[in-house]
């Protein structure tokens, strides 16, 4: 920023007490205390007056502002915002971006979570430049645990600050509570605007059974304006928060002596906004902001920590001695603090800013908090973009799910022309094999006849052995067949007479033919069956007629021919 000149006049005289008719902010006691007409000015050395004078009248602002007899109109009634759930183990995201376009420029920076977050990318560019896609991928875990991916900065000017004092809570009773103070304690109406809250941290134990809330309001519109021009550039928030938080909660952990005020000041196109918070017993009294028509007019920013010293001595937290502490770069600092110095009668004690990506790491280094505290993000971009990646997360499960899919059935049809291909291989060299071995299976074929034949010819000549050999004497054998068939079980019938006083004997050789052994223990016959004895009809012979049929005992399997299989 150009230096602006430097302007030689006598630095005016500030008044310590508010001007007449001027509106204070902050509470004030019911009733002046009437041991005391006055007390000693925290700033001057003057006194201030407790009681206003008696012939002061009421701002004309304010009377106007009042109308006679207008009706009263009702009172919207505030947004409803979730209750929060109890807050479990914090545990820091995989990965978190944090960007400011609340500048003339666009700062984009890339932490990595792990024990700590880690810087691993910056970027510099213009307003509109589109953030790349590759940062603002979104996890997978955000479909079942949201968490803040990524964090933008609202701008500071446009963002009402207050201070609040409440008693010691359940962590999810405490949105109720500030939720009670809104209306009270909100600039714009609850109907049009966007609030959330964070609870400030405390130098040392406090023991009076309170906390400190800071309550933080924005406008609605902007709110959303923020946001469109956000997803413009491929950048849709998790978080919206004002980074001058961060730094003024970084006093309680850094500073030595933290009683006093704090003066935060920024340079923005629109000027000078400081932000000041005062400290008293270690614990964050007040916060506030105020702009400055340029960077040499202080009178503005000292007639504002003049009312806020004068309302912090009503309300009883302004310290004694008040020390004053300006964070701000040297050059503005070196311009700011001889006029600071001899307002305030004693020394300013001036302290170096943090970075800008100091602030970004503080940003990503509290990612961990659920997403409704310190978040002026509306609920329903919240809802939309968990449906979002809720809906993202499905449909790349789709997709992966098709994808292997489609590779599945691409193999399996490339396997089975593989398959198909091998098998064509085999069945031509198969019938090749097939015709190198026809003659050989020729020359089986006659083999395995031949030797069927030779086994029929060696039983048939077994058989009439047998016949010859163990036919008893006084039996005549009338007839023989044989019939070597498979298919047939009478493969040998045997007929003759006997006389009729030795028909036992036809017994004595059927059992003979049972017993009789072809080669060692295998069976000439299977079965051998004795069918009838009947009269041979011849007048006067004395003879029995008897019939005998005998199954061989042999391989009766057809033997096919070979089939060509494909």
């Amino acid at each position: 920023m150009a230096d602006e000149p430097r302007n030689d006049k006598e630095p005016e005289e500030i008044p310590t007490t508010p001007p007449e008719g001027e509106l204070v902010e902050g509470p004030q006691p019911a009733e002046p205390p009437e041991s005391r007409p006055g007390v000693a000015s925290p700033l001057m050395g003057e006194e201030i007056p407790t009681t206003p004078p008696a012939e002061e009248t009421p701002m004309p602002e304010l009377q106007s502002a009042i109308p006679d007899a207008a009706p009263e109109e009702p009172t919207p009634e505030p947004k409803k915002k979730p209750r929060r759930k109890k807050r479990g183990k914090e545990r820091l995201p995989s990965a978190c971006n944090v960007i400011d376009c609340t500048r003339d420029h666009q700062q984009f920076w890339r932490f990595t979570g792990g024990r700590s977050m880690k810087l691993v990318d910056v970027r510099d560019t213009e307003l509109d430049e589109p953030v790349p896609q590759k940062y603002t991928r979104r996890d997978t875990s955000q479909m079942w645990q949201p968490h803040c991916q990524n964090d933008a900065w609202l701008p500071m000017d446009q963002v009402f600050l207050k201070v609040i004092q409440l008693p010691e809570c359940e962590p999810e009773e405490l949105h109720d509570m500030v939720e009670l103070q809104l209306e009270k304690n909100s600039p714009i109406p609850v109907s049009q605007a966007s609030w959330t809250f964070d609870v400030a941290p405390n130098v040392g134990e406090r023991n009076d059974g309170r906390q400190t809330v800071v309550m933080i309001v924005a406008d609605e519109a902007m709110v959303e304006d923020q946001v469109a021009q956000l997803e413009e550039i491929g950048y849709a928030p998790d978080r919206l928060e004002v980074p001058v938080v961060h730094q003024v909660f970084s006093v309680a952990r850094e500073a030595e002596a933290v009683d006093g005020a704090w003066i935060y000041p920024r340079m923005l196109e629109t000027g000078p906004v400081c932000t000041i918070a005062w400290w008293s017993g270690g614990v964050l009294r007040d916060l506030s902001v105020t702009h400055l028509s340029s960077v040499n007019n202080l009178n503005e920013l000292t007639e504002h920590i003049t009312a806020s010293a004068w309302a912090g001595e009503m309300a009883g937290w302004l310290p004694e001695k008040p020390a004053w502490h300006l964070v701000a770069e040297r050059e503005l600092a070196e311009r700011w603090l001889p006029h600071l110095n001899e307002w305030a009668g004693q020394g300013v004690q001036v302290h170096d800013p943090p970075e800008t990506a100091e602030l970004a790491a503080a940003s990503a280094q509290r990612a961990a908090r659920p997403l409704d505290e310190a978040n002026l993000l509306p609920e329903e971009h919240r809802t939309r973009h968990h449906r979002d990646d809720v809906d993202r997360v499905w449909l790349a499960g789709a997709g992966w799910l098709l994808m292997f899919y489609a590779l599945f059935v691409t193999g399996y049809f490339y396997m089975l022309n593989i398959l198909r291909d091998d098998q064509v291989t085999a069945e031509d060299a198969r019938d090749q094999s097939e015709q190198k071995l026809k003659p050989l299976e020729k020359e089986e074929e006659k083999f395995l006849k031949k030797k069927e034949y030779d086994r029929m010819r060696l039983m048939a000549a077994k058989c009439l052995e047998v016949v010859a050999t163990r036919l008893p004497q006084g039996m005549t054998l009338e007839g023989l067949t044989f019939n070597d068939g498979k298919e047939n079980r009478k493969n040998l019938s045997l007929n003759g007479v006997v006389p009729e006083d030795q028909t036992e004997k036809i017994d004595e050789f059927q059992n003979s033919l049972i017993s009789e052994k072809l080669t060692g223990n295998e069976p000439l016959f299977a079965q051998v069956q004795f069918n009838q004895i009947i009269d041979t009809g011849r007048v006067g012979t004395g003879f029995k007629s008897w019939v005998i049929t005998c199954e061989l005992n042999m391989d009766r399997t057809k033997r096919e021919p070979r089939k060509k299989k494909r």
